[in-house]
């Protein structure tokens, strides 16, 4: 009986289906608690990592229309990244309600652009 009510209860429970956005983003990387930087940095090197993924998965970056949107070097630290994104909300407050993910792409794509190949 005592499964059923759980149950109930949570299937009773409304879902948010509000998009994590550059703001909310924002807002959780200002924050100084230890908990706070800690999921910011780790969103972002999430997004990053699923960005690129993604890219490896539908082709790399050779197909028609599939571009490497950010190029990031091998030193890069992680508070790097999260300054960049940081930095590219900050500077473009009309896109900040963007999917948080698009926003990493576009703070990481202006800081860390990719070269042309020769």
């Amino acid at each position: 009986m005592l499964r059923f009510f759980v149950m109930a209860s949570i299937l009773a429970a409304p879902l948010s289906a509000a998009a994590f956005t550059g703001n909310d983003l924002n807002k959780l990387c200002i924050k100084t608690d230890p908990v706070s930087r800690s999921a910011c940095a780790a969103y972002i090197e999430g997004a990053a990592d699923g960005i690129y993924n993604t890219i490896e998965a539908i082709g790399g970056t050779s197909g028609p229309q599939v571009g490497q949107y950010f190029c990031l070097p091998a030193d890069v630290k992680p508070q790097q990244l999260t300054d960049a994104v940081r930095k590219y909300i900050a500077d473009n407050p009309d896109k900040a309600g963007y999917n948080a993910t698009t926003m990493v792409s576009l703070g990481l794509g202006k800081a860390f652009p990719c070269k042309p190949e020769r």
